[in-house]
């Protein structure tokens, strides 16, 4: 039996298969992700199908969620960086007096909490590697940070809805940007400088990204 699931970004009504009940794909219409679970129309769209990712099957906005090598990850708390993602090495969790891989600390993932993830688009050029892109998903409910332990990638399946950053969060970018990467390392992107040294607080995406 097909699920009927409303995107919350364009409003399209959407029928996904009962298997993928739980997990998260994107909107064929507009690409936000969308949690697959019973939901009530509550505009008219035309409806839409949602079928498993497969190598016949490769549309671009129901494509397997995975870590772009080059992109950057961040997970930040309402007081604090909380983790971060690099690339062949896995997840680094803040314990408080530096950072370990969260494997060998489970234990020090917090239970409970509103977290958000920051996935800055990176891109190759001549000059170097640039920030281009940032985009900002909630992270909620107990346990959701537990996702970190059991594969690399599931977390982005659990940040499904479009959120802010606040002003002490913008802070925390800004400084896990200088601690991690290089001074020119956003040159060419005024607007995500703007927007992390600014008062906007509505955006939940800034600069240009790009899907691969």
């Amino acid at each position: 039996m097909a699920i009927r699931v409303i995107c919350k970004n364009c409003g399209s009504k959407l029928d996904a298969k009962n298997e993928l009940r739980g997990q998260t794909r994107r909107c064929p219409k507009c690409g936000v992700p969308v949690l697959i679970e019973p939901a009530e129309p509550t505009v008219s769209a035309p409806s839409v199908q949602f079928t498993s990712p497969t190598p016949e099957n490769d549309e671009p906005g129901l494509k397997t969620l995975r870590l772009r090598q080059d992109n950057l990850y961040v997970i930040l708390g309402s007081d604090k960086e909380i983790a971060y993602w690099k690339a062949n090495e896995g997840w680094f969790l803040n314990v408080g007096n530096g950072y370990q891989a969260v494997k060998r600390v489970p234990d020090r993932i917090p239970d409970v909490g509103a977290y958000v993830l920051v996935e800055g688009y990176v891109e190759n050029t001549d000059e170097g590697r640039r920030l281009r892109g940032m985009r900002f998903r909630a992270l909620h409910g107990r346990g959701v940070l537990n996702a970190l332990v059991r594969s690399e990638t599931e977390i982005l399946e659990k940040a499904a809805e479009p959120t802010t950053l606040s002003q002490a969060q913008k802070r925390f970018m800004l400084q896990h940007i200088r601690q991690h990467y290089f001074f020119e390392f956003t040159d060419g992107s005024p607007e995500i400088v703007e927007y992390l040294t600014g008062f906007d607080a509505h955006a939940h995406e800034v600069g240009k990204f790009v899907d691969a």
